[in-house]
């Protein structure tokens, strides 16, 4: 959606915010600050050193967030 772009930078709460809004309420991607998401990689991918499993989020201006995934008991 073109009401994110040209805005301030995105936030990591913003971020929070709308992967909630999707995976707990269903929202649609378009109707969040997802919306301007550039591209989305694994964490192999894009050369981060870790053994965690994770995606690394660029977003149209410029901000890119890395989302671990780990296993929790």
């Amino acid at each position: 959606m073109d009401e994110y772009r040209g805005h301030e930078e995105t936030t990591a709460e913003q971020i929070e915010e709308a992967l909630i809004g999707i995976i707990k309420f269903g929202e649609s991607a378009d109707d969040t600050v997802l919306a301007a998401l550039q591209s989305a990689a694994s964490f192999q991918e894009e050369g981060v050193m870790t053994y965690n499993r994770g995606l690394v989020l660029r977003m149209a201006d410029g901000v890119a967030f890395q989302i671990s995934i780990v296993e929790c008991r």
